[in-house]
């Protein structure tokens, strides 16, 4: 509840609508609506691959001051503003105050008013990569006269899985205007693939040895993964450890455990050099380029219980073959993609996790076999997906 108080207080006048004209001026815009980081960064993905298609600028509202600042910060929005508050005098004050040819709203963000008062002003109305999980259902069944209203004034509804478009219809939306259009994050991690020049610049920077990169770790994953590095370096002693602990500020806890095990460690603010066997990176934005240079990637908030893991695809888009733990819940569909597909390895523990260490690097060629076809995978959805997002899209806006 304090945590909603402080994200409403955030830019309150924008939410009432005020000043709102004064910060826009000229559109015509097509309008994005977001809830926050995750959210903006798909749309802005998708942004980056309309551009070539629909000329008009782009206006995004966020849910989120750390949504906003995002949007605020890329070259590919026009105009970033907090969404209105969802009242019917609120958004239309709003509306009144932009000029938008119309609406994409990301995912879920199924606020009832803004939706209603966008389709009373004619705007065409678009949901992209929609989803709704097994509990959202269930609440939205128990106001399913408000939400099927709401659902209805949709355009267009552009749903990630079979899944997914069921359960739209089952809130009222009209079958023939729910599409299948696949999970639009392949897309947006096929955009994340980092140039080979950086690649090869990165590379020139760190040792000559093998390379563990663990991504996103969270407190109870890094001892083990220091533990397991311990095993791994009797068999490999060229093997080094990269370290990407999810939130930086942890980065000196995670530097005390590995020095508490006896090992060299760096950290990544302090620059280039040799010399260590732990590599914390500390750094924010480079995570991704270590995943390319990786002869091992595992991605963490899996292993520990309630993170619900983090993004593979990421993984993916750099040509590696993943590892990870069986604590996936955030990305169920992701998850079943990339085992069915053989392009990552799911481990339920220490044990397992080693094993498929071992495995990996005593046959270097299995682990580049299975990057390559993750990527020809993620580039096959990616784009496909894309594509149909696209003409979905300019069919609404026409």
């Amino acid at each position: 509840m304090l945590r909603a108080l402080r994200v409403i207080k955030a830019g309150w006048r924008e939410r009432l609508g005020k000043g709102v004209i004064e910060k826009v001026g000229s559109g015509p815009y097509l309008w994005f609506h977001a809830a926050s980081v995750g959210e903006v960064s798909l749309s802005l993905a998708l942004m980056e691959g309309l551009r070539p298609h629909l000329p008009s600028p782009f206006l995004l509202t966020a849910m989120t001051p750390e949504g906003r600042s995002l949007a605020e910060r890329s070259p590919l929005v026009e105009v970033a503003l907090f969404a209105p508050l969802d009242l019917k005098w609120v958004v239309r004050r709003f509306i009144r105050g932009i000029e938008a040819k119309g609406l994409l709203v990301a995912e879920t963000e199924l606020w009832p008013n803004m939706i209603m008062e966008a389709k009373r002003s004619s705007l065409p109305l678009l949901l992209f990569n929609g989803r709704i999980s097994r509990d959202s259902y269930r609440l939205y069944r128990s106001f399913r006269p408000l939400f099927s209203r709401v659902i209805r004034s949709f355009d267009m509804i552009l749903a990630r899985s079979e899944e997914d478009k069921r359960r739209f219809i089952g809130l009222g939306a009209q079958e023939e205007k729910v599409q299948v259009t696949g999970d639009l994050k392949f897309y947006q991690a096929l955009m994340g693939r980092v140039p080979e020049d950086e690649v090869e610049e990165l590379r020139g920077e760190l040792p000559r040895s093998r390379l563990f990169v663990c991504g996103s770790t969270h407190r109870g994953e890094e001892e083990m993964l220091l533990e397991i590095f311990g095993e791994l370096r009797r068999r490999y002693p060229d093997l080094l450890l990269i370290i990407a602990p999810r939130h930086t500020e942890r980065a000196k806890e995670v530097e005390r455990l590995a020095q508490g095990k006896g090992l060299r460690v760096s950290r990544r603010s302090q620059g280039p050099g040799g010399g260590w066997d732990v590599l914390v990176l500390d750094t924010v934005g480079e995570l991704r380029k270590f995943y390319a240079v990786g002869d091992l990637v595992f991605v963490g908030g899996s292993i520990v219980k309630g993170i619900g893991g983090h993004n593979v695809l990421e993984v993916l888009a750099q040509g590696k073959g993943v590892i990870f733990g069986p604590h996936m819940e955030n990305f169920a569909e992701v998850r079943r993609t990339v085992l069915q597909e053989g392009v990552g390895v799911e481990v339920k523990g220490k044990g397992e996790l080693v094993s498929a260490c071992e495995r990996f690097l005593s046959s270097p060629e299995e682990g580049k076999e299975m990057g390559s076809r993750g990527y020809a995978l993620l580039k096959e959805r990616g784009e496909r997906t894309f594509s149909l997002t696209l003409q979905a899209i300019e069919a609404v806006l026409q």
